[in-house]
């Protein structure tokens, strides 16, 4: 069976990668910021949310009830992959700055009302990598919906592009942190595709 889910995700890698390949980050980001408005500024403040670790949690909760082998791989996804960040961002590529360090004595740089912006730790997006591992887990264990995996590539997609819409994080950050998301949870899918099947069942409270 083909996944739909994992074709979308590197469609949106080569369209990425094409597009840093022919803009600078600072062009990108700066078109970013000019196409800004009051409704998209509080629904992307909202949305980008669902990159937090907090959310991530929760998903991993409900889906105990819904399916523990699922829950179990969300967790393990979620936990690898925001590890991985966290190293990468603080020991390997610690003097990688966010957009907001450069562009804070723009003239022209829109600031988003009560919105806190980071300077520091850029790479990679740390939202990027929660959401897209979250996301690739569900498409991968519900393959027979394709149009859940649609919709799922898409959330993903648009919540990462919500940290370069909030000037948290450069388009190459959520690229590497999607990178990071979706492999680690895929191969974690294929690793225990056919273990724990014991446990492919909900959490049962007596």
């Amino acid at each position: 069976m083909t996944f739909i889910y994992l074709n979308i995700v590197r469609l949106s890698w080569f369209l990425g990668a094409t597009t840093l390949f022919m803009y600078d980050k600072i062009e990108i980001q700066k078109y970013f910021n000019r196409i800004g408005n009051p409704f998209i500024d509080s629904m992307s403040k909202a949305l980008t949310h669902a990159g937090d670790g907090i959310f991530a949690i929760v998903v991993c909760i409900t889906f105990l009830f819904i399916r523990l082998k699922t829950a179990l791989l969300l967790f393990i996804s979620f936990t690898v992959s925001a590890g991985i960040v966290q190293l990468l961002k603080h020991f390997v590529f610690s003097d990688m700055k966010r957009p907001y360090f450069s562009l804070r004595y723009d003239p022209d740089f829109r600031i988003i009302e009560n919105l806190t912006y980071h300077t520091s730790h850029a790479f990679p997006s740390g939202h990027s990598a929660s959401i897209f591992a979250i996301c690739t887990v569900i498409a991968f264990q519900y393959q027979k919906n394709i149009t859940w995996q649609i919709l799922l590539a898409l959330f993903a997609m648009f919540i990462g592009l919500t940290r370069v819409y909030l000037c948290q994080h450069f388009l190459q950050d959520v690229i590497a942190g999607s990178l990071i998301g979706t492999l680690i949870a895929y191969y974690c899918c294929i690793l225990f595709k056919n273990k724990f099947d014991s446990i492919n069942k909900p959490l049962r409270i007596r």
